[in-house]
C-alpha cells in the first residue's frame, strides 16, 4: 500500500532532524562532519553535492550520499 505524500512529507520531516549518529559511516567521516556543523540528516540532503564535495571531498562525500541511500533518503538536488 503506498503512503500518501503528505505522510511521505512528515517522514521526512522526521528523518531530517536525526543526527548524523543515524547513518552507517565511519567514525572518520562522522567526526569531520561534525566538525563542519553538519549534525542532522536533514543537513546532508539539502546540501548540494558541489557543497559536500567542497567541504568534505570525494571520498567521504561519496560515503555520505551511500548512507543516505542506505537509509532509504535520496539528496536533494537544485531540480528536486
Amino acid at each position: 500500500m503506498p503512503i500518501s505524500p503528505a505522510t511521505y512529507a512528515k517522514l521526512l520531516s522526521l528523518a531530517d532532524q536525526a543526527p548524523l549518529d543515524c547513518l552507517p559511516l565511519t567514525q572518520r567521516t562522522l567526526a569531520w562532519a561534525k566538525t563542519l556543523g553538519y549534525n542532522q540528516i536533514g543537513q546532508i540532503r539539502s546540501a548540494s553535492t558541489q557543497r559536500l564535495l567542497a567541504d568534505l571531498g570525494e571520498d567521504r562525500a561519496e560515503e555520505l550520499r551511500r548512507a543516505l541511500h542506505d537509509f532509504g533518503i535520496r539528496q536533494c538536488e537544485p531540480d528536486d
